[in-house]
């Protein structure tokens, strides 16, 4: 069988060299596939930032006419739907629509008219969208989202001819997350009576919640007959529907949609006694309490096997075949790679090595008045250029602010620090349309963001992101697995560097200011791509040949 996957490139584009090569590749894998059922059914697509990944993404989804399309987040959905438009149908969860029954409201559709006790069903903004996505040629959502109406909602999501999983990187994070066990501080008090104990291990919380899932159902019928109950009897329903629910029926719908998540997530936790399980109880007043799978390779590989013939995962950087292998349950021989190199110039893309120590949780504290004077340095090296400071965590970037409103608040006043998860989207907002020289401070935004130009000329990487070994679940992987947490490591500073240079003409710097920098490239040279190698082993032999190193 022959595949010319070029003729299915999304009009109006023409394929770069690059992306030309991928797709001979990737014809030949899939001509392979139709010939050969014992061919590698699972393709791996690392390409570095600035190939054009999404449109790589949209010739698969068009050659396949049958196609699931999954992304990391939310903002890239409605980044394709921009780019591609009515060539593929997008959803997303229930809060993200309007019910239209109340337009003066703004009432979701998770509290809509069909979410109300005696409400009928109806063809609201997210059922439309849902069946306009389960029926068109390519089913366009988040993975996170995707993996919740399997396996909680038990949607019938036939198999499809290709699953496309962009960012695939995420991946294992997104189902850990999804699979979570999670209660907050609030709801044990509510639905137990009180904080649960701190416990050591996530088998001793078995007994201790497998007393509460009867009381668990009882507060969900409680809560049902509640909504029963909001409006007086006397009135007909059609009265009662008719006006937005008020704010006490909204309240009682969102504890049943929360109680439904966490017995279903509850029961999946009992019964799933044959998973290793970490507990994340933190010390801190109000903690929650989260109940985590260790490992989500059976779930993986379940999601790659039943939902389609073929599966592309698709990143700048995915790690080490074997590894992602044994992270999904694949057999390595079942994975088939396709890797391009970076088409920019070095010299629009450099890596400056400016070493202030190496940075830890015990030198921290010691090193950052060295580490805050490289940034304000660097921040007056580039005082009419826009900018972005990736720090290690919430509590160093509001450090760091603070330090730079007396260390130098000529440049402090440049920032916008984002302090929060619900910070990032108006900041990035702010920073596109300000005619300042604006510079972006957040641990959360070394990916899914697009900086060209001049909106990102410099970025800081502050420390290595090595993964919070504080963490329980992130401490049990390492253990499991040394390879992972070097991986992990790898992909976040990778991302993080992508964001400098987006396209042909784009160019921008990259600081890296934590020592541990040279001991990383040193240790784990063989999992890092040639394209970032060639920008960071330079970087080394500067700093070198400086005087005095």
């Amino acid at each position: 069988m022959t595949v010319d996957l070029l003729e299915h490139f999304p009009a109006g584009a023409t394929p770069r060299p690059e992306q030309a090569r991928l797709l001979a590749g990737l014809a030949d894998a899939l001509a392979e596939i139709a010939d050969d059922p014992r061919a590698p059914r699972v393709l791996l697509v690392e390409a570095p930032p600035g190939i054009g990944k999404s449109h790589l993404a949209m010739t698969l989804a068009r050659w396949s006419g049958d196609a699931y399309l999954l992304t990391s987040q939310k903002h890239l959905q409605d980044q394709y739907e921009r780019e591609f438009g009515g060539e593929l149908a997008l959803v997303k969860g229930r809060d993200n629509y309007l019910c239209e029954r109340y337009p003066g409201a703004a009432v979701p559709t998770s509290r809509g008219l069909c979410r109300r006790a005696r409400g009928p069903a109806c063809g609201c903004p997210y059922v439309r969208a849902k069946q306009a996505a389960i029926n068109a040629p390519i089913f366009c959502t988040n993975t996170a989202y995707f993996a919740t109406l399997r396996h909680w909602h038990a949607e019938h999501l036939r198999r499809r001819r290709l699953l496309i999983v962009d960012e695939a990187h995420n991946l294992e994070n997104q189902l850990v997350s999804v699979f979570t066990a999670r209660f907050s501080h609030d709801e044990m008090r509510a639905w137990f009576g009180r904080p649960l104990p701190r416990l050591a291990l996530a088998d001793e919380y078995r007994p201790v919640l497998a007393e509460h899932v009867e009381r668990l159902e009882t507060r969900r019928q409680e809560i049902v007959h509640a909504l029963d109950g909001v409006h007086p009897p006397e009135l007909p329903d059609d009265v009662v529907l008719a006006a937005p629910p008020t704010r006490e029926e909204q309240d009682l719908l969102e504890q049943r949609e929360q109680l439904d998540a966490a017995l279903a997530r509850l029961t999946f936790f009992l019964e799933a006694e044959d998973r290793e399980w970490i507990v994340r109880y933190p010390e801190a007043p109000a903690a929650a309490l989260s109940l985590v799978p260790l490992t989500v390779a059976a779930m993986a590989r379940a999601l790659l096997a039943d939902c389609a013939e073929v599966t592309v995962l698709s990143s700048a950087y995915l790690g080490h075949r074997d590894v992602l292998a044994e992270c999904f349950e694949l057999e390595p021989s079942d994975v088939r790679v396709f890797t391009i190199g970076s088409p920019f110039p070095l010299a629009q893309r450099p890596i400056v090595y400016r070493p202030v120590g190496a940075l830890s949780r015990a030198t921290t504290a010691r090193l950052e008045p060295a580490l805050f004077a490289e940034v304000a340095a660097i921040l007056a090296a580039h005082p009419d250029q826009k900018g972005l400071v990736h720090v290690a965590s919430y509590e160093m970037g509001r450090r760091l602010v603070h330090d730079l409103a007396v260390r130098a608040p000529r440049e402090s006043r440049r920032l916008l620090w984002i302090d929060s998860a619900g910070g990032k989207l108006p900041a990035l907002d702010h920073h596109r349309a300000s005619p300042l020289p604006t510079v972006l401070v957040s641990p959360s935004l070394r990916e899914g963001v697009d900086l060209p130009d001049d909106f990102l000329r410099f970025q800081v990487v502050t420390k290595l992101p090595y993964p919070d070994l504080g963490d329980p679940w992130t401490a049990a992987r390492r253990a499991r697995d040394q390879r992972w947490y070097a991986i992990e490591t790898a992909k976040a500073l990778l991302q993080a560097y992508g964001r400098s240079c987006r396209h042909a003409d784009d160019h921008g710097v990259t600081y890296v200011l934590d020592a541990q920098f040279a001991r990383f490239l040193q240790h784990y040279r063989v999992l890092l791509p040639a394209w970032f190698l060639d920008a960071a082993e330079p970087a080394l032999r500067h700093l070198e040949r400086e005087p005095g190193c």
